[in-house]
Parts: structure tokens; sequence; C-alpha cells
């Protein structure tokens, strides 16, 4: 009876081994993939710095032919993360307005969600509900992230309302 169950631990001793060489092996490769992509990303963010100088060398050296042109170019001079934070000042300032405009609390709440910011999201796709309760888009991005936080028993009856709309219609 013992010299079977030695066999068997030596068995699972000798799978452990080969899986913890294995994990090791993957390991080492994550971390060269790691160093890579890390550099790749210093290399890119080098990049992005010498084009935004180069931009910013380009635009002191024009004359402007027509400064009513310059707007259109301003999405190729304005980092991503700045265009969004223009976009919440810019709908907040309409929401301070207008504190029932469903359009910007729906897109306030959509530069939220992709933003990360789900708290604020969520918050912004309510307050479009108790306006309009059948705005069908904020119902979807709602119960979308709601469901993306494993939220699902919040999620469902928004789904459910969104059948019976849909029916309606």
């Amino acid at each position: 009876m013992f010299p079977e169950k030695f066999k068997a631990l030596e068995e699972k001793i000798r799978l452990a081994a080969e899986l913890v060489a294995h994990l090791k092996l993957q390991k080492t490769q994550l971390e060269r993939e790691k160093e890579e992509a890390e550099k790749r990303l210093a290399e890119g963010e080098k990049r992005i710095t010498e084009l935004e100088g180069e931009i910013k060398r380009l635009q002191a050296e024009r004359h402007p032919i027509n400064p009513a042109i310059d707007p259109i170019f301003q999405p190729f001079t304005t980092r991503h993360g700045d265009l969004q934070d223009q976009t919440v000042h810019r709908l907040t300032e309409t929401l301070g307005k207008e504190p029932n405009n469903v359009r910007a609390l729906f897109e306030l709440g959509t530069v939220y969600e992709r933003q990360g910011m789900y708290d604020q999201a969520i918050e912004e796709y309510r307050k479009v509900l108790k306006i309009n309760p059948d705005f069908v888009d904020a119902i979807e991005h709602l119960a979308f992230l709601l469901e993306k936080l494993n939220r699902d028993n919040e999620a469902s009856p928004l789904w459910e309302r969104i059948l019976s709309l849909k029916k309606r219609d």
C-alpha cells in the first residue's frame, strides 16, 4: 500500500515541478515582452513629443492665411485627454444653463464611461431617465455599464424596459 502511495506522491511532485518550470518560463517570456512593450511605449512617447514640437514650430512659422480655419486643425494639435476635458467643460456649461438637457446629460455620461468614471456615468444616465424614462440609448448604456460592473440584478429590469419600449415602437 505504501509503495503505491509513494509512487502517486512522486508523480504529483514530478508534475508540480514540471508546472513550476513551465510557469517560470512563461514568467520570463512575459517579463521580456513587458520590457519590449515599455521600450516601444517610450519610443512612441518620444515620437509624440517630437511631433508636437514640430507642429508648434510649423504653427509658429506659418502665416495665418485664414484664422477661421485654425479650429479645423485643433483636433490634430490637442491631445485626446484635453479634448475630453474640453467636452466635459462644454457639457457642464450647457447643463449649468439647461439642467434638464437630456442630450447633454447623456453625452456627459458617455464621456465619463469612456474615461472609466463609472459611478459618475451611472449618475448621469439616471438623471436622463428621471427626466425622460423612455430614452432608450440611456437605458442601454446604463444596462451595459451595470452588467460590466457585475450588477446584473440592477441591469435586468432595464433590459425588460428596453424590450417593452421596442415592442411599443
